[in-house]
This record gives C-alpha cells, structure tokens and sequence, in this order.
C-alpha cells in the first residue's frame, strides 16, 4: 500500500497518475485496490485523476476502490464488480500482500486479467502467469540480503523477526553460519518479536548471550522503539551493528538515540539519481527528496503505473477491453496479449527504482540494493541482481567514524598479570598507586602506545579468573580475557594472547605484534660431583687390584724366563764370560711400557719370552681399549640417560614428564592436534592432571625445581626467552613446534578495528614494538642477566679440572718423588766419590754442584762419577 492514514501521500500518488494519463488509449480503465482510505481521500485521487489531461490525447481513467485486506469474500466481490462494469479493465493494480492476496490473483488468473503488484510477494504462494510483481523477486531479494550480510564479515548475530511469512526473506542468512537447535554454541539467534511492545526480554536474551550483530525485520513504525528498548539494555553502543531490512528505514530520524551504534540498512531508490529529483519536482514531491522520506511503495507504484502507460502506447489499437463476469466464463480480450508483452518488454526509459525486468512468471528479476548508513547518511555499497555483485564504497566518513568512536569513549582493556606482560608495580613505603599506575610491563606500554596514536583513554582491568580465553563446557561461555571482550566488558584485550581458530571465530583480532611458536623448557644437566681419582672410575677396584698384582707377578715372570732362555744370554768384552741384560729393573720397565701402550728399544730373543711377551702385549691392549671405552661411556652415562633434543625424543621416552599451561593456547593447540606424536603426548598428559600447571611461573618452577631434570614444560618461545634471560639453570631444547603469533582481541566488528590496525602497523614500521621488547626482555630485568657463554654452552658435557684433578695429582706426586729420589741418590754418590779418592765431602760436593750448573756441558770424567759410572 501507499501507507495507512497518509494524507499527503495519497495525494502525491494520485498527482503522479495524473502526469501518467498522457498519450493514453481512449476508453481504456486500470483498476486500483488500495488499502481503506477515507471517502474524502477518494474523491480527491478520482477528481485529480479525471481532471488531468493535455492536448486532447486518448486518456485511460482509473477505476479506485479500497477494500480490506482481511476481507476475503469481500475483496473478491469489489474486484468482481470491477472488472464487471463498464467496458472492463485493462489491468489491475492490487494492494500490498495479506491473506486476500491469493483470491484475488486466483480471479485475474481466471478471467486472464493482468493483475499488478508493488509489495514483496513470499516466494512459496501460487504462480500465477498473470501476476506481474514490480518488487524484487522474493528469492533474488533474499540473496541479495545474504550477500550483504556476507560482506558484513559477521561471525555471529541475532535475527528478530515480526512476522512468519516475511522471515523468508531471510532464508538465505540461515546458511551462513551453521545453525543446530539447542546448540548453546550456535553463532546465530532468532527470535520473534511478540505481540505487544515491549521487548526487552527478547533483547537482554540476545545480550546475556555476547552477540553484538542483530539483523532487524519489522514494521517501520516500530523500529525506533525497538532501538529504544535496545538502548535501554545497553545494546545500542560502540559494541553493536545493526542491519535493518525494511526498505523504508532510511526514511526515519535517528537523531533521538544518540548512539555510537552502527546502524545499516537497504533501500531501492538512489538519491543521488537525476531523474528522480527532476520527476519528484515536476510532481509536487520535491520536499520528500529534501528530507530522504521518499516511500518505496509510492516509487514503486510510479514505475508500475508507467510501465502500464507504455506499454498501452506501444500496443496502441490493439488492446480491447471487455467486461468479465465472475459468474460466467469469460475472459478479457487482450489480458493474455499485455501479460505477454509486458513479461518481454526491454523497459528503456527512466525509472525511480532502477533498472526493471520480468521472468516468465512476473517476477521482478532486474534491480539493486544500495546500503546505507542510517546515522552518516551515506552509500556504503551496491548489489545488483543482473550480475548478483556487491560493489562496496569505502565512504571515507566511515574510516572517520571509526576513529572518532574510540576517541570518544573511555577504552576499558581487559588483561592478565605475567611478567613481562603485565605486573603490579613495586611500591615505595607509604605510597598508594591508582588506576593504570598499578602496572608496568609490555602490555601497558603497547597500550599506551595506540592511544598516543588514535588518541584515546585507557584503563586497565584484571580478567576475574586471570584465564586468556577458552569456551567452558560446564556454563556455556567464554572465560578469561576473551570473555570480558564477548559479554562487552572490555573494548580490547591485550596480553599474550595468542590467536587461535577458536578464538577467531568469535572475536576479532588485530594484525600481530609479535610472532612466535611453541617451545619445550628444560633443566640443564646438573654438574656431577667428581672424585679425585675419577679416572680409576672404568675399572673396579677389584680389577685395579689384580693389574697391580699382575704387574709384579709379570716382571718377576719375564726375569725368570728371561734367564732361563739361553739366546738372552751374550759374551761380556773379555769373551770369557756371558751376561743376561733382563735384570729385574729391565723386566720392571718393559711390563710398564707395554701397560702404558709403548714400545720396547730391546726386546727377548728367545722363543719362550717372545711367546710371553707377545700375549702380555696384546693383554695390555685389549685392557687399555676396555679402559678408554669405559672411561668415555661413564662420561656420557649421565647426559644420555637425562636430556632430550627434540619434541620426538620427549615423546618417545617416558620417565621425563611434560606439561604445559591448563586453559591456554598451547593447550588448544595439543588437543586438537592431528599429529600423530603431538596426539600421542596430548593423551600421555592428559593421564596425570599433575602435568598441567595453572600459570607460566609455576611450570618453570616445576622445571626447575624437580631433580635429575625429569619434567619439561611447554610453553610459548616469547615467555622462553624472558625466563632465559635470567634462570641460567634453564635452556630451551628443540625447534619450534608451531608458528603463530599474539594480538588484541575485539569485539566481532568493532568499529575501531581499522584504527586500531593502523596504530600496530606505525608503531612496527618505527620499530617501537622491537624497542618495547627489549625494554622488558633485557633493559628492565630486576636480576643477574646470564652471560652469553652461559647460553651458549647449553649443558655440553665437558671436563673440567675437577674430572682430571686424579691424575694430575699422581703426577705431581710422582714427580715429587722422583726429584726426592733423585737428590738423595745424588749425595750418595758424593758420598761414594769422596770415599773413594780419599777427598773431603764438601770438596767433592762444590764440585759436582759446579759441575751439575754447566747444563751445556754432557760430558765427564769417568772417574769422578762412583758408583754411576
């Protein structure tokens, strides 16, 4: 219809029939349905119809009645009579859809009368070959809307509906995001609005449930107190989108609800068409134009009324009309003609709603959707139907929009305390700190550093479980930092927050300001506690004891066979008299040589001592092999039996036990893993709770805190290198696990997402971000930094002093004792010189010391050496 109880608007629609009576067939009638209007509303569209004509041409009267939509019987009998008196109709133009619709689309089918309409049509009522619908096709429209939304990015929303039948226009939504019934994780809500006009309850339900998305389909007189009672549940702020599908919704004044929402919604008419304001003026409706309050039945009903004007023209003659009983069966002479060729005609002239095509069925197939923003006043986009695409027009007014939406609103930002992200501060004696001074750490100075850019304030706040974010089971929501974000108590949140699919799919995140991945913490080996004798440690004490046994045995054997075999046995100078060379010191010397893997200058002649020889060499190899092989497999023991390398390595074994923070995104990451080892060490830590922690700080001192290093933690690279930077106790093992990266959590649409993103992309080309994480990485670390070498060594098994102090103490010893040995066989020797060339000791003594200094001279008299010579 034109709209119940407007006068001015059914004046303008009467004046349009009037400029659309020119060039018309004499004696032909179009019949009109509207809906009840006053006799005195009547008689001013017949007068102002009858009365409008020029130059003489061939006028069509029009033939108005208002009738009841819920009047069945009633309805059918107007159009009966109608079409009855007179010569007939050519056409007739019917109110919009109720449930009268069908009867009266039955009788022009009947009597093959062309049967008009300008209102939406559901698609699953009868098709008619004589119904020519000038609203979009009921499918197309419902694409159309899909579409839109699509291009909305929204992983969520709410659908409230006034009406069963009209909610098919919204068919095609349904399937954007999957919707199972009873699914308390369902990304979509419908809700019909009830009768009455009172629907907060329907709104605080859609509220409890985190969705900010709303898709709106009711009666245009209810939409500002629907927004309203929105606003009162504080459902109309930053937080919140609304798409409006009613046609005529630009054509209210938002102005009264104050909001920062963001409200869109659709329409058929272009403002900015030329045609449309020149014919508005020439019609008398150039004020409507002014002020955006242009109706879409009312251009609807131009076009139709045109078209109708045209092609008349067109066919000239060749219509003839007829009057039809509906009691007798009879049909109109040229219906079946003008449906015919009103079903194909190319309309080229100018129209009000853009281009107009038909189907075989009548139903509107060519038009566009322009989407507007209600509160800037602005074409956001354009679908169009002959190439079902959505040009998007990226309104600079909108960017400011989303800028001046954060400007103007205090930020709340939810976040979590983990050094370095974010700490209480230390406060002196006496002092009490408020507000955001509180804090220090990385997450407060990246804040800080966006509302330096877009130019906002900030508070921080403390998620009440101190989670990131993860969907609890047992109540149906998100918890943590995501939850604060979901349920709108917190426009941000920032922390290490990683993002992650299933966060992805119900809130938005900014671009990344820090990549990283998965890795595995690990105690060092602990240096073992080594003995002074460590290098006896191959052998045991039983087996050191009979080498020595053996060696004594083996020299005092070898002097044996040695005298006993008569080639070792040689003629002294005077040839009268044979001497053996084996005395027992010889025998002493090569039984140690030969333990200690060198050769012999002298060795037996024998057969006898060869043969013993030779197997007492290869005794000594095979034991000096044993020794060196043993002394290396005790080096290694420890290292092999406590450390691991890789992910593999803590996967295959099972006496080290690994973990990892409960609730968070390393946790998500194992759980739904496909990966057959990660599946595999999912299910082992899931046997023992003990293995999940309920903070970082807790797993590394667990890490650190068990002995033999038999727990490892995983957890995420970025928190590795703070814990390294001073736990040099610590190392990482391993290369990353996965890749992914930290963001700030949104609101799904936050209007200031862009500005947002804009800030993390200066603050990364200025190289702030790589600034911020020195700063707390390395400048702003309380305790010892570990030195490079500490991090560098990573727990190599090297010998220290400590490992080898066993032997150079028995050298030292040994040298000690030689030196003693040495100097008392020296004043022996005095002693035996003096003795023997009858001279005084200390004479001899001054003597020998004299000639001992002369370290370049190596020879002597044989006299003077004694007993040595």
């Amino acid at each position: 219809g034109i709209g119940v109880k407007m006068l001015p608007t059914v004046i303008n629609s009467a004046l349009m029939c009037v400029f659309l009576i020119r060039s018309c067939v004499d004696g032909l009638t179009v019949g009109i349905l509207f809906g009840e209007y006053t006799s005195q509303e009547q008689l001013l569209i017949n007068d102002t119809i009858s009365r409008k004509y020029e130059n003489g041409e061939i006028i069509f009267s029009s033939n108005i009645q208002s009738v009841s939509g819920n009047d069945s019987y009633g309805v059918s009998q107007i159009m009966c009579k109608m079409i009855s008196d007179g010569s007939g109709v050519a056409g007739i133009f019917g109110p919009e859809h109720s449930v009268s619709t069908v009867i009266l689309e039955a009788i022009s089918s009947e009597f093959q009368i062309p049967y008009i309409l300008t209102s939406w049509k559901p698609p699953s009522t009868m098709i008619s070959e004589y119904t020519i619908n000038f609203f979009p096709d009921a499918s197309m429209f419902a694409l159309g809307l899909a579409d839109i939304v699509k291009s909305f990015g929204w992983k969520s929303f709410a659908i409230l509906y006034e009406d069963d039948i009209t909610l098919e226009k919204l068919q095609h939504l349904l399937v954007l995001q999957k919707y199972r019934e009873k699914d308390t994780r369902n990304r979509i809500i419908i809700e019909k609005l009830g009768p009455g006009s009172d629907h907060r309850k329907i709104l605080e339900k859609i509220q409890s449930s985190t969705l900010t998305n709303v898709i709106l389909d009711c009666r245009l007189e209810y939409l500002i107190s629907i927004l309203h009672q929105a606003k009162s549940v504080n459902m109309l702020n930053a937080f919140n989108n609304y798409f409006i599908t009613n046609l005529d919704a630009h054509t209210l004044d938002y102005s009264e609800l104050n909001t920062t929402a963001n409200i869109t919604t659709i329409k058929l008419i272009d403002d900015n068409y030329e045609l449309l304001e020149d014919t508005m003026h020439k019609i008398g409706l150039a004020e409507l134009i002014h002020h955006k309050k242009l109706k879409t039945d009312l251009m609807l009903f131009y076009d139709a009324f045109w078209f109708m004007n045209e092609t008349l023209n067109e066919l000239g003659p060749a219509v003839m009309t007829n009057p039809v009983s509906c009691n007798k069966k009879e049909t109109s002479l040229s219906g079946r003609k003008l449906v015919h060729y009103m079903h194909n005609k190319l309309y080229s002239s100018p129209t009000l709603t853009g281009p107009i095509s038909f189907d075989d069925h009548g139903n509107r197939i060519s038009f566009n959707l322009f989407v507007i923003d209600v509160l800037q006043k602005t074409k956001l986009a354009t679908w169009s139907s002959q190439n079902m695409t959505l040009q998007v027009n990226r309104a600079f007014e909108k960017k400011l929009s989303a800028v001046s939406n954060i400007q103007g609103t205090k930020i709340i930002v939810s976040s979590r305390l983990g050094a370095p992200y974010l700490m209480m501060r230390q406060t002196k004696e006496g002092e009490t700190l408020t507000g955001n001074a509180r804090f220090e750490g990385y997450s407060l100075d990246l804040v800080a550093g966006l509302a330096k850019i877009i130019g906002f304030e900030f508070e921080i706040q403390l998620s009440n479980d101190g989670k990131y974010g993860s969907w609890d089971e047992n109540n149906g929501k998100w918890n943590g930092i995501i939850g604060d974000v979901l349920e709108k108590r917190a426009h941000l949140g920032v922390a290490d927050l990683t993002i992650t699919h299933e966060r992805r799919e119900v809130v938005d995140f900014s671009l990344p300001f820090m990549s990283l991945g998965i890795g595995i913490l690990y105690k060092k080996r602990a240096s073992r506690e080594t003995q002074i004798l460590e290098f006896m440690t191959p052998l045991s004490h039983s087996a050191w004891t009979y080498t020595g046994y053996l060696l004594v045995f083996m020299s005092i054997f070898f002097y044996l066979v040695m005298r006993l075999s008569p080639l070792d046995w040689k003629s002294s100078f005077n040839q009268e008299d044979t001497e053996n060379i084996w005395n027992l010191k010889q025998c002493i010397w090569i039984v140690f040589r030969s333990l200690t893997g060198h050769s012999c200058e002298i060795v037996p002649k024998g057969v006898s001592a060869r043969m013993a020889m030779t197997v007492w060499w290869f005794f000594c190899t095979i034991l000096a092999c044993s020794y060196v092989a043993n002394l290396a497999a005790s080096r290694n023991l420890f290292s092999t039996e406590t450390s691991v390398k890789n992910v593999e390595d803590l996967a295959r074994q099972s006496r080290i036990k690994y973990g990892l923070l409960e609730g968070g995104s390393t946790e998500s990451f194992f759980r739904t893993s496909n990966f057959s080892t990660y599946q595999r060490m999912w299910s082992t830590m899931e046997q023992n709770p003990d293995n999940f922690v309920k903070s970082n700080s807790e797993g590394v001192e667990k890490v650190s805190g068990t002995g033999n290093a038999e727990y490892a933690f995983l957890m995420e690279s970025t928190q590795i290198e703070y814990v390294l930077e001073t736990r040099c106790d610590l190392k990482q093992v391993g290369d990353w696990l996965d890749s992914k990266s930290y963001g700030i959590a949104m609101p799904p649409n936050a209007p200031y997402r862009t500005a947002v993103n804009g800030a993390i992309l200066k603050m990364q080309e200025s190289g702030q971000l790589a600034d911020l994480k020195n700063k707390w990485w390395k400048e702003k670390q309380e305790e010892s930094i570990c030195s490079v070498e500490e991090h560098t060594k990573m727990g190599v098994d090297e010998l220290t002093l400590a490992d080898i102090r066993g032997i150079f103490l028995i050298l030292w010893m040994t040298i000690c004792l030689t030196l003693i040995l040495a100097i008392l066989g020296f004043f022996w020797n005095i002693k035996k010189i003096a003795k023997n060339q009858k001279l005084p000791y200390c004479e001899i003594l001054m003597e020998e010391l004299k000639f001992t200094t002369f370290v370049w001279t190596s020879k002597r008299r044989t006299a003077s050496t004694g007993i040595e010579s």
